[in-house]
């Protein structure tokens, strides 16, 4: 599909989103707690740097927002095509996008149903994930699930704990945070807090880290999870779609018909559904 009037539109909709996210992150590193308390483990909050730092995260956002400009008049003027859905499909609970620009309604709770050992997902999708699991176990694998529901609070504690490791081992405020984000969500914008997102390791292999690709699990879902609604939701090589790097345990659940197109095409969410991160 050609991009449109409509579609730039909506990318121009995007950019003035991804630009509002990017002016609250920044506040929120120049001053503003992102955590007033957790409910164990006493009050943690958002790393503030010092005031030079704040200055740098200011030139970083605009320097953003202008990279991410241009990219956006790049495509309109090449008119490139896009292997997009419509915009009545993409409202759909299975295709929703949960990324820096597009982020969960603060009241957002999905119901909830337990996969195993403790571990929970949108109810609609469970089943799928327990199969999905089941299918490998049959296969002679061992996966477990390491992550799958969050509630924004432990998103929170998540975010914080990793700027904490990237400092403790000498980095300012804002290498810290441009660090974490590369890896772990903004919290209100992790699909582990929209309940269809589960990331999966060998039971032989814990480490999120580059050598869980080369698990036998890993190989196996990445090739079979559309056959259970699953995509790989943060590939190789596709950071300047996703903002996130390689995950090759982190799989979202979307739907079988989608999943498989998704697989089978090699794009991510955002290019599937024609939106930007």
């Amino acid at each position: 599909m050609w991009i449109d009037d409509e579609a730039l539109a909506r990318k121009d909709r995007n950019q003035k989103r991804k630009f509002e996210m990017l002016k609250k992150i920044a506040i929120t590193l120049s001053g503003i707690a992102l955590v007033a308390g957790l409910a164990a483990g006493g009050a943690v909050g958002i790393f503030v740097g010092k005031r030079t730092e704040a200055k740098a995260v200011d030139a970083k956002v605009a320097k953003a927002v202008k990279e991410s400009e241009a990219k956006a008049a790049k495509q309109s003027s090449d008119k490139e095509e896009k292997n997009t859905v419509d915009e009545e499909k993409k409202k759909e609970w299975n295709l929703t996008l949960v990324n820096n620009t597009h982020p969960l309604d603060e009241n957002y709770q999905p119901e909830l149903a337990e996969v195993e050992n403790g571990y929970t997902f949108d109810a609609r999708a469970a089943e799928s994930l327990k199969e999905m699991l089941a299918a490998a176990r049959e296969a002679g694998l061992s996966p477990q699930i390491c992550s799958a529901y969050r509630t924004i609070e432990e998103q929170k504690a998540i975010y914080n704990q990793t700027m904490q490791e990237w400092i403790d081992q000498g980095m300012t405020y804002l290498e810290a945070f441009e660090e974490t984000g590369k890896s772990v969500a903004y919290p209100g914008t992790s699909e582990h807090e929209l309940g269809l997102a589960a990331d999966i390791v060998s039971s032989s292999y814990g480490m999120l880290d580059e050598a869980q690709a080369d698990t036998e699990e890993a190989k196996w879902l990445e090739e079979n999870c559309y056959k259970y609604g699953f995509i790989l939701r943060y590939p190789p090589d596709k950071i300047s779609e996703t903002g996130i790097i390689y995950e090759s345990w982190h799989y979202r659940y979307v739907g079988k018909e989608d999943a498989k197109k998704i697989m089978d095409s090699g794009v991510t969410l955002e290019e599937y559904l024609g939106e930007t991160y």
